[in-house]
């Protein structure tokens, strides 16, 4: 446990040096989630938000902003991920990787440590910023108090073991930058965020189903718009945790087998 603290820790500092080396970064952070939000907010209902609009098939005009903002903040948990992961492509190619493997750290540790340190550098504005919004435009409706937290470590969780598992796919790939451009967009597009789910066609949802962000802001718009029960979300929860223990699992796998690819080979690169 102390070990892994002292790794985190550490990849939280790296982090915070690689991604606020000026004051302009903080200064962007602060208005690109506003820009973002308004331009989503106005591109679903630019003119009429009434009863009669097609938005209100898929989701009612008064919950429309927080829908928006659940999105959104699922779509920087996820997003912030992937591009923490294609940033260890480039660590890769510049040979600071290779003293992870040879160094008696624990490879999981490490994965999801780095991924935890990335969500915390890339996420804390965002939230804070999503927290003030629900505050001034409301719209919540929990079934308790533990809602709003038990939403936020759904993400949080779910979100570090995607973060993992990403992790190993970009460090052992040949071509991140293919990688990266598979899995940026659907982020965005899954998140709700451009078109509501329910609106999805079939082809559409069944690709949606692949990504562990789909299960997890099922749950939280759930606990947050719906007020839905834990026994109502028992079957979500359900179908997270499959989802979650299959990434972890292929985590797992493709570390050793990376690994004695790279003991053979003396080639981190294995695809």
């Amino acid at each position: 446990m102390s070990q892994l603290c002292a790794l985190l820790w550490a990849e939280i500092k790296k982090e915070h040096r690689h991604s606020f080396h000026s004051k302009m970064v903080y200064f962007s952070l602060l208005v690109w989630p506003v820009i973002m939000f308004v331009t989503a907010y106005y591109s679903f209902a630019p003119f009429h938000m009434g009863s009669g609009s097609p938005l209100a098939r898929y989701v009612s005009p008064e919950q429309l902003p927080l829908f928006l903002l659940t999105g959104y903040l699922g779509y920087i948990f996820y997003w912030c991920l992937v591009q923490s992961a294609w940033q260890m492509s480039f660590e890769r190619q510049a040979g600071t990787m290779e003293m992870i493997f040879i160094s008696p750290v624990n490879r999981m540790a490490f994965l999801y440590g780095r991924s935890l340190s990335s969500l915390v550098e890339g996420v804390w504005l965002f939230f804070c910023f999503v927290l003030l919004a629900l505050m001034l435009i409301g719209g919540i409706h929990a079934s308790s108090w533990w809602a709003v937290p038990l939403a936020f470590l759904i993400l949080l969780l779910s979100a570090v073991v995607w973060g993992g598992f990403l992790s190993v796919l970009f460090l052992f790939s040949r071509d991140s930058s293919f990688l990266y451009t598979v899995l940026d967009e659907p982020m965005l597009i899954f998140s709700g965020v451009r078109l509501p789910p329910m609106a999805f066609p079939f082809w559409a949802k069944l690709i949606s189903f692949c990504f562990p962000l789909t299960y997890a802001l099922r749950l939280v718009r759930g606990l947050l718009m719906d007020g839905a029960p834990l026994s109502a979300l028992a079957a979500n929860m359900g179908s997270l945790g499959c989802v979650l223990l299959a990434l972890v699992t292929a985590t797992v796998l493709l570390l050793k087998r990376a690994e004695t690819h790279m003991k053979e080979t003396g080639n981190m690169v294995m695809y």
